[in-house]
């Protein structure tokens, strides 16, 4: 509490009177007030938040997705013909290297 200030004010007594009661001061810090601003609520949700919009974009985008079967045909389309692809490039990876030991094979032969 260094930074209250206590002070003690002594008054001249009379014979006739009581003892005055002790005077103290004290310091209160000021606290700023900030204002609050109103936000607009739809069943306790904040609608002007950036993140509630990103989210219901999002779940919109999911429940599309899972629902829809056109969509999913596609999807499962896709992620057909990038597996393929991947598999394509990994035997096309292997025949290169198996290239490649033989003829490192071939020239140590020499």
């Amino acid at each position: 509490m260094a930074d209250q200030l206590v002070q003690q004010q002594v008054q001249p007594q009379m014979a006739y009177q009581q003892p005055a009661a002790p005077v103290y001061q004290q310091t209160v810090p000021v606290q700023a007030v900030v204002p609050v601003a109103a936000t607009s609520t739809i069943l306790g949700l904040d609608v002007q938040d950036t993140t509630f919009w990103k989210g219901a974009l999002l779940g919109a985008a999911v429940a599309m997705l899972v629902t829809n079967e056109t969509v999913q045909k596609c999807v499962v389309k896709s992620v057909s013909k990038l597996t393929a692809a991947a598999q394509s490039g990994v035997e096309e990876m292997k025949e290169k290297f198996e290239d490649a030991k033989a003829e490192a094979l071939a020239e140590t032969d020499k």
